[in-house]
């Protein structure tokens, strides 16, 4: 419960995770699965409700680490072959007039991003986390010419997790299924597009890295590190 409104979050698991050769989801980060770590990250005292979204094939082995495990206080539910229809499913599966939705190989948000962008969401239906770019970013066609460049003063470099009114995600899966959607794209564009509500954006975090290739997951390494060695000469 967070101001008067009851909050779900949604972890999207049920991805195949092609990039990266194998499922990074059961790699280790530190002494912890990325899926563990990940969804460790939303047990709050301000989150209702934790839904995971898995596929079919690993709806086992998952239930085994969070649940049989772990112990963890989380649902899952088998998600689909796109990206929206899985969060359709794990949508479904709650009940919060809010709902934060979040990467499942992103282990290293933290209990202020998770509330500021639920708070900004609160205030203004629609938010999500990012960081301005320090590249330019270019704009290519399918034959790969530079057809135009993004003002980098307003580029920015979208993470989750994202947070929502519930009504919005609602409106905007269900006409993305009927729009028969296939864009790679992410749950802000969705309601943008669909909804037409304007999605407020807010700093995240550098260390808050989407694990997608091999060189990620060395990354992702360092930083467990370094965050482990910062929380043992905080506590001594």
């Amino acid at each position: 419960m967070r101001k008067n409104f009851t909050v779900s979050a949604i972890v999207n698991c049920a991805g195949k995770g092609i990039r990266f050769g194998s499922n990074k989801l059961l790699v280790d980060v530190g002494n912890q699965t990325v899926l563990e770590k990940t969804v460790r990250c939303f047990l709050l005292d301000f989150i209702d409700e934790v839904i995971v979204t898995v596929s079919a094939e690993n709806h086992d082995i998952y239930h085994r680490i969070l649940i049989d495990d772990a112990g963890l206080n989380v649902r899952l539910v088998v998600g689909a072959e796109e990206r929206h229809l899985s969060a359709m499913n794990g949508l479904n599966a709650t009940s919060g007039n809010f709902v934060v939705v979040h990467d499942g190989v992103r282990p290293f948000t933290t209990p202020d991003l998770v509330a500021s962008v639920l708070d900004a969401a609160i205030e203004n239906d629609a938010a999500m986390l990012g960081l301005p770019s320090t590249v330019q970013v270019k704009l290519v066609n399918d034959k790969q010419f530079i057809t135009g460049s993004l003002e980098r003063s307003h580029s920015w470099l979208g993470q989750t997790p994202q947070a929502f009114k519930r009504e919005l995600l609602e409106t905007a899966y269900e006409k993305a299924i009927a729009d028969k959607y296939s864009l790679v794209s992410d749950d802000a564009d969705l309601v943008a597009e669909y909804c037409g509500t304007s999605v407020k954006i807010i700093h995240g975090h550098v260390d808050n890295i989407k694990i997608t290739t091999p060189q990620d997951l060395e990354l992702a390494r360092l930083i467990d590190v370094e965050r482990t060695n910062t929380g043992s000469r905080t506590q001594h």
